[in-house]
Parts: C-alpha cells; structure tokens; sequence
C-alpha cells in the first residue's frame, strides 16, 4: 500500500512523466506487470520480447527475447528476479524464467490452446491459468504439474482474492462469476453469481478481466461494452455501473492481446479505464450513484489508447501502454496538497 492513500485531488492530477520506446517501433506492448514492491516493471509485446523498467530510477533496464514461442501475460513471481509467461506460438506451454540469467527454470505444460489469462497468487507461490481450451488450471511454481483443472465455456477470466485463499473464475459466455476455495479446488465452486445484466440479448457482453478490491470486498468486472461492473464480492449484487467512457464493439476474431486497461487504485476506492478516446477515465466509488450508473470524476488526456492500466502497489504512480509505454506521477505539491 502506498504511504499517501490516493485521494481525488491526486488521481486528478496524474500527468505523463516518462515514456518508452523500447519494443519494436508499430508493434504493440500486449501485457505488463509490477512486481511486489513496485519498484520494477515487466512488459511483454508483439514483437516477441520482454522489457525490463527500474520504476524508481525511471530507466529501462534489460531486454529479453522469446522469439521462438512469443511472449504474453508476463508475471512477476514473489522473487522479482523470475517471471512466468504464456507462449503465443509453437505451444501453448506456460514458462518460469529467469530474468537475471535468462534461462527457464521450468515449463508448465498442458493447455491445448491460446492462455488468455496468469494470475499469480498475492500470497503464495500458486498461479492460475485461463485458455481458450475451455480450462482453467492451477499451478505451484514447484511443480510442472497442475494442482487443478476446471472445466469451463472460454473465454474465462482468474483473480485471486487478496488474502489468496479465494479465487474467481469469470465465465464470458455464462455470464457467471464462480468462487472456490484453494484448499478445496477439486470441489464445486462454494458461490455462483449470475450476472444478467452481462449476459446480452443476442450475444455475451465481451469481457476483459475480473479483479477483487484490497479488502476482498468487492469485484471488478472489465468488458469491452457501455459499461464496467463492482458487485459485492460475498453476494454477487452489482453495486455499480462505470460509464462514460467510449468504446468500439469487437469485429472479427478476438485477438486477447492485453492484459487489461481497467483496474482498481491500491486502496480499492478508484477505479481506472483506458478507452478508444484516448483518455483515461477515473471513477471514485465514494461518490454518488445516479439510477445506478457512477459518472468519471476526470479523463486523463493521453497520447495513445492504454491498453493497459496498472496503478504501481506501492507508490503513487500509474503506467500505462498501447505502442509505448508511459509512466505517470502526481502534479507537483499534489500530495502536500492532500495531506493538509
């Protein structure tokens, strides 16, 4: 958590300090991650390779090429020397590398098709896994085995709880967020919400990525539709729609090369959005709700679409990527400012 709570007046004021061109110039950044101290940040891109940032001196530090599998959803294990990363060609093998050495330290077998979502556990060594081969699957990190194997419509979307004994399994075409104990996977799920709001009247609102608040209270469905959903993560209820912001409907087939433009700040009472407009929409659940819907207290102006959006765990800093990747901080005296 960072040391200043993230206040309006400072979400407000976020501008872009520092950006990045170190993926190969028109190709995209399709995933990036923080590591637990939110001192470093990984990307991953089109153009088969990892980059390495050291957040707090503003610097690029390293890059790493994957040129024979590709590289996508590269995440941060509790060491933040190591990393695992989906494949995005040849096979569909999950890989724990090493980004001190560059060498693999273990290959995670088993998915069929493209993994659309890796989520590490906040709490142990435990990973979980989405693809498009209708299969959700657990992992340790030490073991190239899988702990676990559901069986669910793709796509589906994974979050772990924050104390990391709880994880979701969103289901696209179901409409229905499913929650399981990690002690008892092999169980049925001990919570089914049905979200009909999601479901759509001729096809499935398309979804992007479900994440639990700081406090395991609520849940944060992302979609590519009018609207972003928080519902009570102990009841399913939607507490609240965020709108405002633009967005294109999906043609053709879909690509799932990002891993999310949508998240929660540290403290859970924000809630940011990248959007076609190229701006960055915030919404403060502390405000008040209008026939359900909660409007953006600010759009960040932006040069680019961000795809991806990750508020830093640790600091008040946001990056975001689409081509480039940019780095954002606080207007100056913004935090004095809030802490009077």
């Amino acid at each position: 958590m960072t040391s200043v709570a993230p206040s309006r007046e400072i979400v407000c004021s976020f501008q872009p300090s520092k950006t990045f061109r170190n993926h190969k110039e028109g190709t995209r950044i399709t995933s990036f991650d923080f590591d637990d101290a939110g001192a470093l940040l990984l990307t991953c891109g089109e153009d088969e390779s990892l980059q390495l940032y050291d957040v707090k001196s503003g610097k690029h530090s390293k890059t790493l090429y994957s040129k024979k599998y590709g590289a996508h959803l590269a995440r941060f294990t509790h060491n933040s020397t190591d990393c695992v990363y989906a494949s995005t060609k040849d096979n569909d093998t999950i890989r724990y590398l090493s980004l001190h050495d560059n060498h693999y330290i273990r290959y995670f077998k088993g998915h069929k098709k493209k993994v659309v979502g890796l989520e590490m556990s906040p709490s142990d060594d435990h990973f979980i896994s989405s693809s498009l081969d209708n299969s959700v699957r657990l992992w340790d990190l030490r073991s190239a085995n899988a702990q676990g194997l559901l069986t669910v419509p793709a796509p589906a979307f994974a979050a772990f709880d924050p104390a990391g004994v709880v994880f979701g399994v969103g289901c696209e075409q179901t409409a229905e967020i499913l929650l399981y104990d990690l002690r008892n996977y092999d169980s049925e799920p001990f919570a089914v919400f049905k979200i009909d709001a999601l479901r759509g009247s001729n096809q499935p609102v398309p979804w992007t990525k479900i994440e639990f608040s700081n406090d395991g209270k609520n849940m944060l469905v992302a979609t590519r539709g009018p609207a972003h959903y928080l519902l009570d993560a102990f009841s399913g209820d939607i507490l609240m729609r965020f709108t405002g912001h633009t967005y294109q409907a999906i043609n053709g087939e879909r690509q799932y090369m990002s891993s999310g433009d949508v998240c929660f700040s540290p403290d859970g009472r924000f809630v940011l959005a990248g959007s076609d407009d190229k701006k960055i929409y915030i919404w403060d659940i502390q405000s008040p709700v209008r026939d359900g819907a909660q409007r953006p207290v600010i759009a960040l102006e932006s040069k680019t679409p961000a795809t991806n959006l990750a508020f830093n765990p640790r600091s008040l800093m946001l990056a975001s990527a689409d081509k480039e990747l940019t780095f954002w901080l606080p207007e100056e005296g913004a935090i004095e400012r809030s802490r009077k």
